[in-house]
């Protein structure tokens, strides 16, 4: 129990486990490397502002949506999609007019088609469901209070399409008055995403959480007019300023598709895992370091809810940073635990770093010069362990 008294053997073993995690830190940054990086100014004309950005990223965006509307998985439905979420009614009703302005801007860069830009900014309203094609549930979270008070918050993206992704994800500040506001990571030029840090107050992730059809997503978006969620986060990014707001905002707004919200605030005991609903909120889990509670994961799990066989990413977590301590708190004991590959498949674990990761990232409101975020190596990636059936189990890969 917490506040117990260890013996000499358990502390040799706790130990042990921290060198791991930095040794795990130390050798996932050699293959990993970080994205570019872009200033958004928000100053600037919305239809301008990506300008510059969408210069740059032209060839790589092009080639990255080729890919994707190609795979086997999606290419039945980029068709339709692009029709339904793509015309210019719906863009209307998915992004408000700033938004839709820089998409616009985007679109005349680089070429690529409304439609497809819009389709894509919507992509998780339309396949974030229990049966979707497209269905991937494997991003982690973590929100951490170290023992002097800093709160520090970690995410794994993993999705499919990771290779097309990885050569698409950037890091933009966006800037008002010559100042960093907020900093995300994007998937090209894009207005709108689902990591997200509000210097100076709060930070936020999105996860993905399955419920219902696409059948009931598209409802939302067609027939109820819903906006898009990862719109709804730049929302927040741009216009809210302090956790508890932010955390208010997530528990009430209106989605197409269930989700979680892991944020992370200015303050000690500013860490909270939003679950959600599409039309209303599950619960909100918080840290409580006074009652023992100094961490929250989420892997994609309601945490009343155990973990489906073969993709147990939550215990792997909870034994690393049980293992750190609020005293080991910092963005490199984070980063290890992201990065954990060693896990018990016999007992059901997946590596919380696996075959879906496409970038991590470790920030603080509080101080930007903590934010990093690294898209990991293909040749890890393709040693971390895959996400298995139902029914099947991925092979013990040792760091």
């Amino acid at each position: 129990p917490p506040g117990a008294r260890k013996s000499p053997h358990e502390l040799m073993e706790l130990v042990a486990f921290r060198l791991l995690l930095w040794a795990i830190a130390l050798r996932s940054v050699s293959g990993d490397y970080a994205p570019r990086r872009y200033t958004v100014d928000l100053d600037v004309a919305p239809e301008h502002r990506w300008d510059h950005v969408a210069a740059a990223e032209k060839s790589a965006m092009v080639q990255a949506i080729d890919d994707m509307f190609n795979d086997p998985k999606l290419k039945p439905f980029v068709p339709a999609a692009r029709v339904l979420i793509g015309n210019e009614l719906e863009a209307k009703r998915l992004f408000p007019p700033s938004q839709l302005l820089e998409i616009q801007g985007i679109a005349r860069v680089t070429g690529i088609d409304m439609a497809s830009l819009v389709f894509l900014g919507a992509f998780y309203d339309v396949f974030a469901a229990e049966k979707s094609p497209n269905k991937y549930s494997a991003c982690t979270g973590i929100v951490a209070q170290s023992a002097s008070g800093e709160i520090f918050h970690g995410r794994n993206l993993d999705y499919s399409f990771t290779g097309p992704l990885s050569t698409i994800a950037i890091v933009v500040d966006f800037a008002r008055a010559g100042k960093p506001l907020f900093t995300a990571v994007t998937f090209g030029p894009s207005p709108s995403f689902n990591t997200v840090v509000r210097w100076g107050g709060f930070s936020v992730t999105q996860n993905e959480r399955d419920r219902g059809t696409m059948i009931d997503n598209l409802w939302d978006i067609l027939v109820r007019g819903r906006p898009a969620l990862f719109g709804r986060i730049r929302e927040a990014a741009e216009t809210l300023s302090t956790f508890d707001g932010a955390v208010d905002f997530f528990s009430g707004i209106e989605m197409s598709a269930a989700s979680y919200f892991i944020l992370g605030g200015m303050k000690p005991g500013a860490g909270a895992v939003v679950t959600r609903d599409r039309d209303g909120l599950v619960d909100v889990q918080r840290l409580h370091p006074d009652q023992g509670t100094w961490y929250l994961v989420e892997t994609n799990y309601d945490h009343t809810l155990p973990p489906r066989p073969g993709d147990d990413r939550r215990h792997p977590l909870k034994r690393a940073m049980d293992a750190i301590g609020p005293d080991g708190v910092n963005a490199s004991s984070i980063w290890g635990a992201l990065s954990i590959t060693d896990v018990d498949t016999e007992a059901g674990e997946r590596a919380p770093f696996n075959s879906g990761t496409i970038y991590s990232t470790v920030m603080q409101a509080a101080t930007p010069s903590t934010f990093s975020t690294m898209v990991r190596s293909h040749a890890q990636r393709s040693q971390a362990a895959p996400l298995p059936d139902a029914s099947a189990r991925a092979a013990v890969v040792v760091v």
